[in-house]
């Protein structure tokens, strides 16, 4: 893995990222920019450290060569259209809409691998970094564990984007790890056996959780709460420690009462605030620090401003929501369903400015993993109830479920695809890790059924990483 994750980075990266406070969002000033400062500088001051963690968070919505590869957001709103409940007009993102974006030279392909790879990078950077430095032993502790967490989120993308489903081939090998920083002399590392991966994906997660605190400068840097929430996102795809799973879930949405938990303002306001108490990690943005035109979804699907308008919902994935729902925000404002079937219904749910936070975790997304990994282990009344504190926080004539079996399952999922579509490709995420099939509806302007475990639901490697890394040679690809 040579290119841009060794030839380059090697110096310390720092982005220009001071987010002001402001009396309307609870936001502390972050560490100013510290570009090219050398390492023994950097690590040498607390302050300092916390500018390097700045410039890396700040690559979740950077932007980068087009506006469908930016930064984080880019990656979630792809895998938000693969699916059947929304619809991606002829624009950005069009090609992953029409799930023929995986091959070895395409720009998803080389995005997804470079920008997951260089983030581990800097990740490996930051541990080494603070290991051997002379901060106190509190701040080493801190600073190595908000390390292993983002280098574990971020393997944890490449083995859904790269790798097929876990629990259908453990053993496939085709993602190198590196737990070191990378050099100028430094070699691809051979491909790893996917359980391997996830080996590093939970051991850094589960040593970081108990050293970190919830206290930090903002909602977009990491604490516990975040790590949990990672590690309940890990563990619904390795579906192994249903209890593990159900704990991380409840510590991440704080443990207390599911009912208070998704209590939410956002619904029906736009979206696009993070000190809304439901939200538990998101990428912050100001008039001052913006990401303009690249910040999915909000810059693709609200149709009500000058944006892009390219993002459309699927007539029957409204028709699962009930009029008094305060999350039925679709409406038909071209009346054109007769001619062009698929632009008939545009969502309100985002309301895109300058200054739209983005989310990237939610409370309401972890009471529902906690319901389903309580399914899980049997405890059905508990799945019910957590399902209905959800449900009933959105629509004041909701109906408790009385389902059981395989049909309560079936409703967690789908409420998962209610509240948080758009957001983090939850009806991709999902089919993929249940080994289920996407089927899209006759109205879809592409109509691409993708069978369960298809290939579809991986990429390809980039040819640019099998030319660089003499571990890897064009059969990966096979």
């Amino acid at each position: 893995m040579k290119n841009n994750l060794i030839k380059t980075k090697i110096l310390l990266l720092f982005m220009g990222v001071i987010l002001l406070s402001s009396c309307s969002k609870e936001f502390l000033e972050e560490p100013k920019n510290t570009n090219g400062v050398t390492a023994d500088v950097v690590f040498s001051d607390r302050s300092i450290v916390e500018s390097y963690v700045t410039g890396i968070l700040r690559n979740f919505r950077r932007q980068y060569s087009t506006v469908d590869t930016g930064g984080l957001y880019a990656l979630y709103f792809a895998r938000s259209i693969k699916g059947n409940d929304l619809i991606q007009s002829p624009n950005w993102y069009r090609f992953d809409y029409g799930h023929e974006n995986r091959e070895p030279g395409y720009r998803r392909t080389i995005f997804n691998w470079d920008y997951n790879y260089d983030q581990i990078n800097q990740s490996n950077v930051l541990i080494k970094g603070v290991q051997e430095s002379d901060l106190d032993d509190a701040s080493k502790a801190e600073f190595i564990a908000v390390g292993k967490v983002l280098r574990a989120f971020h393997y944890f993308q490449l083995a859904l984007e790269f790798a097929p489903n876990y629990n259908n081939n453990r053993s496939i090998a085709r993602l190198p790890i590196y737990t070191e920083p990378a050099t100028g002399a430094s070699e691809g590392n051979p491909p790893s056996p996917l359980s391997d991966v996830y080996d590093l994906i939970l051991s850094d997660l589960k040593e970081a959780i108990p050293v970190l605190g919830e206290d930090r400068l903002g909602k977009s840097y990491i604490n516990k709460a975040v790590a949990n929430g990672i590690l309940a996102r890990v563990l619904s795809v390795t579906q192994d420690d249903w209890s593990g799973m159900a704990a991380a879930a409840k510590a991440a949405y704080g443990g207390g009462s599911a009912a208070s938990a998704v209590v939410s303002s956002n619904w029906g306001a736009g979206f696009d605030d993070m000190t809304d108490q439901e939200w538990i990690w998101a990428m912050y943005q100001d008039s001052n620090e913006t990401n303009f035109y690249y910040a999915a979804p909000h810059v693709m699907i609200d149709h009500l401003v000058l944006s892009y308008q390219a993002t459309y919902v699927n007539r029957n994935f409204v028709e699962r929501f009930a009029d008094t729902d305060v999350r039925k925000l679709f409406f038909d404002i071209y009346g054109v369903a007769a001619t062009t079937p698929y632009r008939e219904f545009i969502t309100t749910k985002f309301d895109f400015t300058f200054e739209a936070d983005l989310p990237i975790m939610r409370k309401s997304e972890m009471v529902l993993l906690e319901a389903e990994a309580q399914y899980h282990q049997g405890a059905t009344g508990t799945a019910q109830d957590l399902l209905f504190d959800l449900q009933s926080a959105r629509d004041a004539s909701a109906v408790k479920t009385t389902s059981t079996g395989q049909a309560l399952l079936d409703e967690i999922l789908i409420e998962r695809r209610k509240e948080l579509y758009a957001e983090i490709g939850v009806e991709w995420f999902d089919a993929k890790r249940y080994s289920l099939p996407i089927n899209r509806d006759p109205e879809h302007r592409v109509v691409v059924n993708v069978p369960a475990d298809s290939e579809l639901f991986f990429l390809k490697i980039p040819q640019k990483e099998i030319d660089a890394n003499p571990n890897f040679d064009d059969s990966i690809n096979n």
